[in-house]
């Protein structure tokens, strides 16, 4: 059986709202980028993120961003930054940053084969893993923080 050819990365596969939230900022952060570039990405991390974190972040998206650039099969396609839907490509994209910063390499490089040529692959992976672990630490102060106010005039018992 032979599949239509005309499915593209852009195609809806999922919401926002029901990404998690690694997954969620990785795909705010790549629709900046493919959007403004290096400036509006930031500018998406920083919203959820400390100065400095935000900074060190934006670097592992440049080198992400560099490998890409060279040795992409083709350009991601993404949706507008406040657009509900989660396209196919962005949430591919978010699902490799997400495996590649949880330890899952195995499965972070089989994605990061889809994306860009073999030579490629584990500096791709390198940089998803950088770039996802400082957006996970940023999710886990969330959550911890979010915790934390659930918890003052609570009673437990």
């Amino acid at each position: 059986m032979k599949h239509a050819r005309d499915l593209s990365g852009e195609l809806p596969v999922a919401d926002m709202r029901g990404m998690q939230p690694l997954a969620a900022l990785v795909i705010a952060a790549l629709r900046g980028w493919n959007r403004g570039g290096a400036g509006a990405a930031l500018v998406a991390l920083r919203a959820r993120m400390s100065e400095g974190q935000a900074a060190a972040a934006m670097a592992a998206m440049c080198d992400l961003a560099g490998v890409l650039g060279t040795a992409r099969r083709r350009p991601l396609a993404c949706h507008a930054p406040d657009c509900p839907c989660v396209g196919a490509d962005e949430a591919a994209f978010a699902r490799f940053v997400q495996a590649a910063a949880l330890g899952e390499r195995e499965d972070a490089l089989l994605l990061a084969s889809l994306m860009v040529d073999a030579r490629a692959i584990i500096a791709l992976t390198d940089a998803a893993q950088r770039f996802g672990l400082h957006l996970h630490r940023a999710t886990l102060r969330d959550r911890a923080a979010l915790t934390a106010a659930c918890r003052v005039g609570t009673t437990l018992h």
